[in-house]
């Protein structure tokens, strides 16, 4: 099976056999699968929204551009005509940055469940907050996705 990194503020969209891997902290981790199809992706952001009026350089950096993305990657690869049958999981929005005032994860994680849910995507499966990061791997031929808080056992969903 290819293992595929995924990186911050990247998209990678697949067909199996495929693992998409990806390490988080307040980051978010987004994946997006078509059972029709089996193929899916994952969008690791690192922010709630992008600027208003500014050229965005790296759509995958923010919820707002990063998921429509992904998603529009996911229906190009597997040829639908639209999001309906996608599901979601998200993982991560971990508060790793205990000295900053304002909360990065869980703003990244409300942020990702609006979208999603104005997408009408549902999420089948999360795993967010704490105070610890986390390692995500999503098997695309399955759709099942495996998530680590450090310092915990892995759990599937």
């Amino acid at each position: 099976m290819r293992i595929i990194a995924v990186g911050i503020a990247e998209i990678k969209v697949v067909q199996p056999p495929a693992l998409l891997r990806t390490n988080l902290g307040s980051c978010i981790a987004v994946c997006i699968y078509d059972p029709a199809t089996a193929t899916g992706g994952l969008l690791h952001f690192m922010m709630p929204r992008s600027l208003q009026g500014t050229a965005i350089v790296k759509k995958a950096k923010y919820a707002d551009t990063g998921i429509q993305e992904l998603v529009e990657e996911v229906k190009r690869m597997s040829q639908a005509k639209s999001c309906s049958g996608f599901v979601a999981k998200i993982f991560g929005g971990a508060r790793v940055l205990q000295n900053i005032s304002s909360d990065i994860g869980s703003n990244n994680e409300e942020a990702a469940r609006r979208i999603l849910k104005e997408m009408g995507i549902p999420i089948t499966a999360s795993q967010t907050g704490g105070d610890r990061g986390y390692k995500i791997e999503f098997d695309v031929g399955t759709g099942i996705a495996r998530c680590q808080r450090f310092g915990e056992e892995a759990k599937e969903y």
